[in-house]
Formats: structure tokens, sequence, C-alpha cells
């Protein structure tokens, strides 16, 4: 019995398919029934009945999954610990986070390649939690804290948020320096399947039946739709200040005060190479605070 075919078992159960387990896998679909295949040959039953949903386990297969499942748990826990072994401080780190914290560290990393040329870091924006149990990623930053308690949480700080538009929207809309903003000026904003996030809710909140001119599903998109004069916006005051392009309109927005945390599984965090990542984290937040918080004078009041 081959551990690739387990894995494959396990993809099949869990994705339903054989067409999402290939694509989760990263394998060609007949490369999938190869395993299980092999793997129902090995053990003389059928793991699998196919149905007009899907896969569904077998009792055979049924039977199988605790034991596959606890076998690709230890599988994880070891490719977790190995990095103990031999390292040097070298190698790669994964890092994932959201678009305001993936953003703001994306140019500090010349202060980390500069001093540790042997160390790659691998740098994810995504709007979903990687599962750092089994290793989907080294490190995680995120707002609020995490609901699996055993993760090692550090504090990073806050980041605030304020209203920003650009200069030649500002200049040709008065309103735009005043609470009239919210009913009579053009808005940008995220689309519609990301009104969960905080800053949509406040946002559609203070619009009440208005709607935003511009929705767009990356924050990337949506900076240069507001730099470009097409709405107002809500902004990380780290993006907004420094560029000349844009005039804040209002104070940080303490509504949309997010407190920020670096997480990692307690099985990495003595590594040398992910220790370091952590430092160069912690102290890009620690120096950069009075910029993520919004203290430099703001350009409405100029």
């Amino acid at each position: 019995m081959q551990w690739d075919d387990l894995r494959v078992f396990l993809a099949i159960a869990q994705a339903g398919s054989l067409r999402r387990a290939a694509r989760a896998l990263g394998f060609g679909q007949p490369t999938v029934i190869r395993h299980l295949r092999q793997l129902e040959q090995s053990l003389g039953t059928r793991l699998f009945e196919r149905t007009p949903d899907g896969h569904r386990l077998t009792k055979g297969g049924q039977h199988l999954m605790p034991m596959a499942q606890s076998m690709a748990d230890a599988a994880t826990t070891i490719d977790r610990r190995r990095m103990v072994f031999g390292d040097d401080g070298g190698g790669v780190v994964r890092v994932c986070a959201g678009e305001w914290p993936a953003r703001f560290l994306a140019p500090r990393l010349t202060n980390l390649s500069d001093t540790q040329r042997d160390l790659t870091v691998e740098l994810v924006e995504t709007h979903n939690e990687p599962d750092l149990d089994r290793r989907e990623a080294d490190l995680l930053i995120q707002h609020g804290l995490p609901a699996r308690g055993h993760l090692v949480r550090v504090s990073l700080g806050t980041i605030q948020a304020a209203v920003y538009g650009a200069t030649t929207l500002v200049e040709a809309e008065p309103t735009t320096r005043t609470e009239a903003r919210w009913r009579s000026c053009p808005w940008v904003a995220y689309d519609a399947p990301h009104e969960y996030f905080r800053t949509m809710a406040f946002l559609m909140g203070h619009l009440g039946e208005r709607r935003p001119r511009v929705r767009a599903n990356r924050f990337a998109l949506q900076l240069e739709a507001i730099r470009a004069g097409a709405g107002l916006g809500i902004l990380p005051c780290f993006v907004g200040d420094p560029d000349p392009a844009l005039v804040r309109l209002t104070a940080p927005l303490p509504e949309l005060t997010d407190s920020y945390w670096l997480l990692v599984h307690p099985d990495l965090k003595s590594i040398p190479r992910v220790r370091r990542v952590m430092d160069w984290i912690r102290t890009a937040f620690k120096d950069d605070r009075s910029v993520l918080q919004g203290l430099r004078k703001e350009k409405s009041r100029r």
C-alpha cells in the first residue's frame, strides 16, 4: 500500500468527486483514477460508489477513512517538524495575509532580503484562512483572534483607515470635505461577494439606499479607481497618506480600527528561518506604527 494512494483516497472523500480531487492535488484526473484503482486492488474492495452528486464512500471506504486521516495527520506533523533537522536559517517561509497587511509588507521585503540572502519569503495575499495545522502556510497575519487556541499568537498592533479621494475630485466637489459626502458623492468599494467585510458594512450603513459607483473584487483595483477620481473610498492610512494623488477627508475611523495578529503553529515557532521572518514582521509593524495608525498630518487640513 502506497501513501500516495491513500492521499488520493482522502482527497476524493473530502472533495466528493474525481475532478475536484484532481484539482486540489494538482494531478490529472487519469492519475487520480490510477491511484484509486491501485488502492482498491490492494485492499480487495471498492471504496466509492458513483452517484449523480459525485463519489460517496462505501462501507469499506468509511472503515478506511479514520485510519487514512490519522496517517495524513502524522505525515503533516512530520512535515512540520522536519524543518527542525539541519535548519541553518535558510530556505523558504510562506506568509499568508489579507490585502492590507500584504500590501504593507511587500515594499518592506527589501529590508529582509538585504540582510537575509539565504532566505526566501513567499508572500501570499488571500481572503481565505490557510490551515496552519496542515502547513498550508508557515505564518498567518489576520485581524481578530483565531478560533484555534493552540496556535501561537503575536500582537502586531493596529491598522487605521480613513476616507480618501483624488485631489481632482476633491477640488471639483466641495461636499467631499463635509458629511454630505455620504449622500452626494460617488463611491468606490468591494463587490457584492465581499459585503461581509467590515469596511463594506460600515460604508453601506452610511450610504443607505445609495450604491457605490464602482465596485471591484480586489483592493488594488479600488485604489486605482479612487486615484483616478472615480469616487471616494475607504483606504488604510499607510496607503492613502503618502500618496500625493490622494487627500484624506476624515480622521481615522474608530469603527474600522483592527488589531492584527501574527499566527504560527507551535511546532514552527522556534525554527530559525521562521523566527527570522517573524522578527522581521514584528519590526516592520513596530517601526511604522505611526504610519499604520494614520498619525501623520491630514492632507485635508493643509
